[in-house]
């Protein structure tokens, strides 16, 4: 007896923002919006909209299961349908760099290379990574 056909999987894409980060000294005092466009992306409804998200970090914080030593945030997933019907599903990362709230230096990470180097990369996976929803996840 054959198996019989599950229907098809709608096809998937990741989406990586990437924008200036680093250090005030690089980006100045306030960001360019990665968080807030991720956000928006991700969670549409306005009830769902967190307005606040930092890039400086405890070590505590940048060590925990939502960053988990890493200078990407994972935002989550969104089913979209095309113009034509067709379903997919998009995940969203954010690529920055997370600054250490004692030195206001880039944290250490297991990813030694630079910013522009690490959001160019094509694959990005971290064990037991948690979606990131708001900074109420973060020690803050």
């Amino acid at each position: 007896m054959m198996a019989k056909n599950k229907e098809p999987r709608p096809p998937s894409y990741t989406i990586s923002i990437v924008g200036l980060s680093g250090t005030e000294k690089d980006k100045g005092n306030c960001g360019v919006g990665k968080s807030c466009l991720c956000n928006r992306f991700v969670r549409s409804k306005a009830d769902e909209y967190y307005p606040e998200h930092t890039s400086v970090l405890s070590t505590i914080d940048f060590g925990g299961r939502v960053v988990n030593n890493d200078h990407f945030l994972y935002w989550g997933d969104i089913i979209q349908n095309s113009e034509d019907g067709v379903e997919c599903k998009i995940h969203v990362i954010e690529q920055t760099e997370f600054i250490d709230d004692q030195t206001f230096l880039p944290h250490r990470s297991t990813n030694l290379q630079p910013y522009i180097k690490r959001a160019a990369a094509s694959k990005l996976q971290s064990a037991e990574k948690l979606m990131y929803i708001c900074t109420d996840q973060l020690g803050l």
